[in-house]
């Protein structure tokens, strides 16, 4: 039924659930499960008088970050059963990289938590399992 699993981590609880859940599934069904990581953008800005300035994204942190992000989502994945994930950093939006990496890798499911470390635009402007419920051409299993 399934070949291609995608579950999404960013180390919340709920994203711990849901990978959890995924490898089991891709467990049962024999299937490549794939972590993905989407790194939040932090632009941090200093104010110096009326101007404000931008302070650059050491993207060598940024990778680091990444890195142990999802080697922490692999012990969960082997410990729930599944050694074998696979894991993918992506860049950008978190539900648009993820929905385009889905259709171009032919995931043929998506696991993603109900809410995860988002921020308060996220709680705005709709979450990430929200748009990936709506738009993805596959089916989403969304975990509480």
């Amino acid at each position: 039924m399934f070949s291609r699993i995608l579950v999404c981590f960013d180390q919340s609880d709920h994203a711990a659930s849901a990978l959890r859940i995924a490898a089991d599934l891709a467990k049962r069904y024999s299937a490549i499960l794939v972590i993905v990581h989407v790194p939040e953008q932090q632009n941090d800005a200093i104010a110096v008088g009326a101007e404000v300035i931008f302070v650059p994204t050491d993207e060598a942190e940024i990778r680091a970050r990444a890195a142990e992000v999802l080697a922490n989502g692999v012990a969960i994945a082997t410990e729930a059963g599944h050694a074998a994930a696979t894991t993918k950093v992506l860049r950008g939006s978190p539900a648009e990289a993820i929905l385009k990496f889905a259709k171009e890798d032919g995931i043929d499911l998506i696991v993603a938590g109900r809410r995860g470390l988002g921020t308060l635009r996220g709680l705005l402007v709709g979450s990430v399992s929200q748009k990936l419920t709506s738009h993805a051409a596959c089916p989403v299993l969304t975990v509480q």
